[in-house]
């Protein structure tokens, strides 16, 4: 294990869907908890949809098994952008989660 590698703090945010007067579902996110991670890389690169250009930025974090995390959940990062975790990949020798994570373009 290296000393110092976890330095970012990830507030993890999960969905719930919650229905209004009207009978309108809408996703609510609820923030479950705040942990320390490792970022492990970073890319960034345009997209191009229906002819428009969009930047696309995409992390990737090592954080502890012991936290509870799925896909479709987002990370915010304490101090940086917003994301949505769009695969967790187990590390098990080193008891790590690897989120691969795409930036909310909200």
């Amino acid at each position: 294990m290296r000393a110092g590698a976890m330095r970012y703090m990830l507030q993890i945010l999960q969905p719930t869907t919650v229905e209004n007067d009207f009978g309108e579902q809408t996703v609510v996110w609820s923030l479950t908890n705040t942990v320390h991670a490792e970022r492990v890389k970073a890319t960034g690169r345009r997209a191009e949809e229906v002819s428009e250009h969009f930047p696309d930025y995409s992390v990737q974090f090592n954080i502890r098994d012991a936290h509870t995390i799925s896909e479709n959940w987002r990370v915010q990062q304490l101090g940086g952008h917003l994301y949505t975790v769009v695969a967790i990949i187990p590390n098990i020798n080193r008891g790590m989660l690897t989120l691969n994570c795409e930036r909310v373009n909200e």
